[in-house]
């Protein structure tokens, strides 16, 4: 879909693997063999000899000796993690083992012929709900760690479903309508509404983004619990043991592996490393799908209340017309009819169980894996796409509203990547919106003219539309905002409406237009031409 010279490179730094991929102008994508043997890196990270080790280097070690799913740590906002174990246990920086596994991901890549150094268009995928200053974080290791000059952030379940509009098994002209990305990876499930108009290259809007920090990992801690509880009842002393550690590592490190192992078969043998537990003698057990599944059931349907958010975010930001009180008692078979595609994407997709879920949620849906590559390379391969996106996520705008004043004086209003309001909400709001009340307390003062600002996270600004109550329209880089003894009273609702009261106590109506496309560090705002705005409704404008 791209048309560029240069190749477009996209690094996937997931909670469970790294992947590298590039894609040169109409040319399929690339997935760059940075594993040894495999496409993709272990994002694993051990110690030996005092020092970091990562990827394959770090599997063999001793379970004490391994870090996994060191992403979950920005997730989590972990700020250091324990390796090791006794008097050899330490407290290592996330920043640190982070670092590690982008550096080698980058080392990597300039061995197979792809210097990520001076690289043009390198692109990231991170979770949804990830807030600004995690993504800083992020975008802040690339740069360090590879020598880019700039990184785009793309969330990654908008990458799994550019990927398949650009690679799918339909033509890209031929998608119209609804698509539902489906993203289970290692660390968190994803979730993102699509609307698309077929074209070369197609129209798209991302209507939400969502998810929670639930996938992978959980269902392993499930497993693990489930196959710990049967060894106890066969007669396997726990707290007997000199290393109950080792134990509990090799339930999981087997809990992974029969994991993988009921994807594609309806049992598994699991034989326990009898190392790991001392002297005591393991029972062999053989797993079955059914109990996995058992075990992945309150966690299924916790993702299956996602999608229904996601579908009901999805209303709330397209603005139909209805309330928020008729979007919440949508019945989910209507819901489900809003729906014309499903993507899945991420290894857990994989599990066939997710699969007939969401079938028996939705239907009617035409269903996909992945984008002309496995499941789990669906992300990376949409993050080398260049067709883009026409507005992202309303209900996590990607801008910046501050109050200035005088020479120095800024109030942070709403921060890039925030959620306007959290689902719960809802029930209790008739409009959902950000609120953010701000007064003297907070500094402001009483007799001086400010003014508003909307910018991207590197500063640059965003154009705000502003409403008169004949109609018209005035678009403003900034909007003056008298300060008297009232509050100022900022209001930013999901369909795009900004209210704000001034001290003085009037009131404008505003709109942040276009919402901008904005991907992560130092991006400036995408044009968006000839791509409709969306129908919004204004409290002067109801036609």
């Amino acid at each position: 879909m791209g048309r560029h010279s240069h190749p477009s490179v996209g690094l996937d730094f997931g909670t469970t693997t790294a992947l590298i991929a590039r894609r040169r102008a109409a040319d399929p994508v690339e997935i760059l063999p940075i594993g040894n043997p495999r496409s993709w890196l272990p994002s694993l990270v051990g110690r030996r000899d005092g020092r970091l080790v990562v990827g394959e280097n770090a599997e063999n070690l001793l379970p004490e000796e391994i870090l996994r799913s060191v992403k979950r740590a920005i997730t989590f906002d972990q700020r250091t993690l324990p390796l090791g174990a006794g008097d050899d246990r330490i407290e290592v920086s996330r920043e640190d083992v982070i670092a590690a596994i982008l550096h080698e991901i980058s080392t990597r890549a300039g061995a197979r012929g792809l210097p990520l150094t001076g690289q043009r268009d390198l692109r990231v995928g991170c979770p949804a709900t990830w807030r600004r200053d995690q993504r800083q974080l992020l975008t802040d290791l690339v740069v360090a760690q590879t020598g880019v000059d700039d990184v785009n952030l793309m969330e990654e379940p908008v990458a799994a479903g550019l990927a398949w509009i650009a690679g799918g098994d339909v033509r890209p002209e031929e998608i119209n309508g609804r698509v539902l990305v489906f993203d289970m990876g290692g660390g968190t499930l994803d979730v993102a509404v699509l609307d698309v108009v077929g074209g070369r290259p197609p129209s798209v809007r991302v209507l939400t983004s969502t998810g929670i920090p639930e996938a992978g990992d959980a269902l392993d801690d499930a497993i693990a619990a489930d196959l710990t509880t049967e060894l106890v009842a066969c007669g396997l002393d726990l707290d007997r043991l000199r290393k109950p550690d080792n134990a509990h590592a090799e339930i999981l490190r087997q809990a992974r592996a029969v994991k993988r192992d009921l994807s594609v078969k309806d049992s598994a043998p699991i034989a326990f490393r009898r190392a790991a537990f001392g002297s005591q003698r393991v029972t062999p057990i053989r797993y079955t799908r059914e109990r996995l599944e058992e075990a992945f059931a309150p966690q299924l349907e916790r993702a299956a209340t996602k999608v229904w958010d996601a579908l009901r975010l999805a209303r709330l930001t397209h603005v139909r017309g209805g309330s928020t009180s008729d979007i919440m008692r949508t019945p989910t078979d209507e819901l489900a009819r809003d729906v014309r595609y499903v993507v899945l994407a991420g290894g857990m997709s994989r599990i066939p169980v997710v699969r007939r879920r969401l079938r028996e949620m939705l239907p009617d849906a035409e269903f996909f894996d992945g984008a002309g590559v496995p499941a789990d390379e669906a992300v990376v391969a949409g993050l080398t796409d260049e067709s883009g996106v026409d507005a992202v996520n309303l209900y996590r705008p990607s801008f910046d509203v501050t109050l200035h004043w005088g020479d120095d004086g800024a109030l942070p209003l709403f921060e890039a990547y925030s959620p306007l309001f959290e689902m719960f909400q809802l029930t209790r709001m008739s409009e959902p919106n950000f609120t953010r009340v701000a007064g003297r307390r907070d500094g402001l003062p009483q007799q001086r003219q400010g003014e508003l600002r909307v910018t991207t996270p590197a500063g640059d600004p965003v154009d705000v539309i502003r409403f008169d109550r004949s109609g018209g329209q005035a678009v403003l880089d900034r909007v003056p905002v008298p300060f008297g003894f009232h509050d100022v009273l900022f209001r930013m609702y999901c369909d795009g409406r900004i209210v704000l009261t001034d001290g003085a106590g009037h009131s404008q109506q505003l709109r942040v237009g276009p919402w901008p496309a904005i991907h992560g560090r130092n991006s400036k705002p995408e044009q968006v031409a000839h791509v409709p705005e969306p129908r919004v409704y204004h409290p002067f404008n109801r036609s």
